[in-house]
Formats: structure tokens, sequence, C-alpha cells
């Protein structure tokens, strides 16, 4: 960074200088002499702290001699610590790729890891610290260019959260096949069941939704709800089998014309089960549905919109509970 000076510089001596300094940048290009360490970075003794305020940024490029740089921080407590190197971020694409090596205080190398071109690359180093130790890092380029970003802070191990039914992939928690749950003599089949291994038919079969495949047979079937087996005569309501209510079977004694329709009076009534609202029908007539009007200790009076003249002979009725 240019620093500005505390008094004027004439406008001719500030020409001279220009001229001289584009006779030595053409005489070393002529030469074949590159500029080194543009930053001032470039060496362990020039490196520079890393920002206490957040992430430290900073960039490398070979082509104008800026091919390493340095930068140290100072332990103030013991423990595993991570650094983390960030570069093409925001989905650019970064071509730069060399190494980041992290030293310890007596020079020994303390860990190292590898910088990979590409979008999103995150190097990742974990190595232990002791309080008040100052530790050096080198970042080096082997090729391309490119921003990068150091973060530093206390290691934290991503596979603790795992649980027993989980597998750390790269700093992840994945679930293992059918929970880890499978035997030495078995499979997990494409339904996330443990299967054995040479006689399950589902191997590769992929089911609908709703339904799974029955290692019996291979084939998809909805599965079976879960309960008791009911009989014939009975039905299963909240869990339990309880026998099927049955209708009430009477005759009808008498029809008579009410309102374009009918009232008919059944031979069923209190004494049989029989309530205001309940509805039936009229077997052998066509649409003779009803609706129970009055109900007597063996009577019951209903009506329905069929005219009297439909209704002939002995006729039977039947009354839904």
């Amino acid at each position: 960074m240019l620093q500005p000076f505390s008094h004027a510089v004439s406008a001719q001596a500030t020409a001279r200088r220009a001229v001289i300094v584009v006779g030595a940048l053409l005489l070393m290009a002529c030469s074949g002499t590159a500029l080194r360490d543009p930053d001032g970075d470039g060496t362990s003794a020039k490196a520079q702290m890393f920002s206490r305020l957040g992430p430290t940024g900073d960039k490398l490029d070979p082509l104008s001699g800026d091919v390493e740089d340095w930068r140290y921080f100072q332990a103030h407590t013991s423990g595993n610590v991570e650094l983390r190197l960030t570069h093409g971020r925001f989905g650019a694409v970064s071509t730069l790729s060399g190494t980041v090596t992290v030293y310890n205080p007596d020079g020994t190398t303390a860990a190292t890891g590898a910088i990979e071109s590409g979008s999103e690359k995150t190097t990742r180093v974990v190595f232990p610290v002791r309080a008040d130790g100052t530790y050096v890092v080198q970042i080096k380029a082997a090729s391309g260019k490119g921003e990068y970003v150091v973060e530093i802070g206390p290691a934290v191990d991503a596979c603790a959260a795992c649980s027993d039914k989980q597998n750390c992939v790269e700093g992840r928690c994945v679930d293992k096949p059918c929970g880890g749950a499978c035997g030495s003599d078995e499979i997990c089949d494409a339904r996330n069941r443990c299967v054995r291994e040479n006689t399950s038919k589902c191997a590769g079969v992929r089911c609908s939704r709703g339904e799974t495949c029955q290692s019996s047979t291979g084939k998809c079937a909805a599965p079976v709800a879960a309960g008791p087996k009911c009989t014939a005569s009975q039905v299963l309501k909240d869990g339990e089998c309880v026998e099927k209510v049955k209708d009430i079977d009477c005759t009808v004694v008498d029809v008579r014309e009410s309102g374009g329709g009918s009232t008919l009076t059944l031979s069923a009534g209190d004494r049989q089960g029989v309530q205001k609202g309940m509805t039936g029908s009229v077997k052998g007539v066509k649409g003779a549905t009803f609706t129970i009007v009055d109900v007597y200790p063996s009577r019951a009076k209903a009506v329905t919109k069929v005219p009297p003249a439909s209704f002939s002979g002995n006729l039977n009725a039947s009354i839904k509970r």
C-alpha cells in the first residue's frame, strides 16, 4: 500500500521517478526476473497475525510472484484446534491448488492439508495446541490462483452426534442400511428390511407407495392391518372383535296414502329396539326406502315417497340399526 508523503513532491520529480520505475520493470521483464512476494508475507519471518475480529481473507497468484502466504496465531488455552481454509466461495470456481501447513512453536509440523481447485472447496486440519504457544501457518500455491478465507476455532467432533444406527461419513451422520440391525447372514433389501441374503425373493424389487414386498412370493401387496382375527359374525372395532349388529326384520302391516307417498305400519316397535329417525327399506319394492316417524311398544310408523299402489301382497321390511 502506498503511504502519503508529509511533504510536497514536484511534478517534475514525480515524472522522473515514474520513468525510473517503468524502466526497472521493463528491465526485469526482459531479463526474465519476476516480482516476488508482492504482499510482503512470503516467508515465515514476515508472517502476519490472523485477524482477531473474524475470518482472514487473502489470495495467491504465482504468476504475480505471490506463491505463498505466512500467518501466525497464539493459542490462549490448550486443546484441539481446527483450521478451515475455504476458496471458490459463492459458486465461483477457483483454480488454486496447493497445501496448508501448520507448524508447532518448536518448528515441527503440527498438521498439513491439501488445497484442491474447484467451487466451495474447504480444507480442514485439526491439531492440538498448548496455552500461550505461537503457531505459524504456511499457505502455499502449487498451481492456479484464487482468493481464500481462513477461520480458526475450537475443533468440534461432528460425529459425536451420530447414533448407533448411523455412520459418520465425511463429518456427516448418515443412517445405516436397515438401521444397522441386520445379522451376518442377512442383507438390507430395497424396502429397508433385513432379509436372508440368498433366500429373499424381494432383492431388487421396488413396490409402489403403500405396498410392501412379500418375502415368500417376491410380489408387492398392501400390508395387512394388525389386529385380532374376527369370525364371520364379528367386525373389528377399536382393535377388538365385536358381534355384528343385525338389522331389525319385520313385516308391513298397513299402507296408507300420505302427501303423494305412503305411511307404513310396521310389525316392530320399541320392544324390538326401533327408534325414531331409523331408516330401512321394503324388500321387493323398488325405491321403497323409509324413515321411522313414530314408535309404539310393538308397532312403528314410517313414511316413504313410494305411493300405495306400489305395495301389494305380504311384504317384508328391514330396519337398519
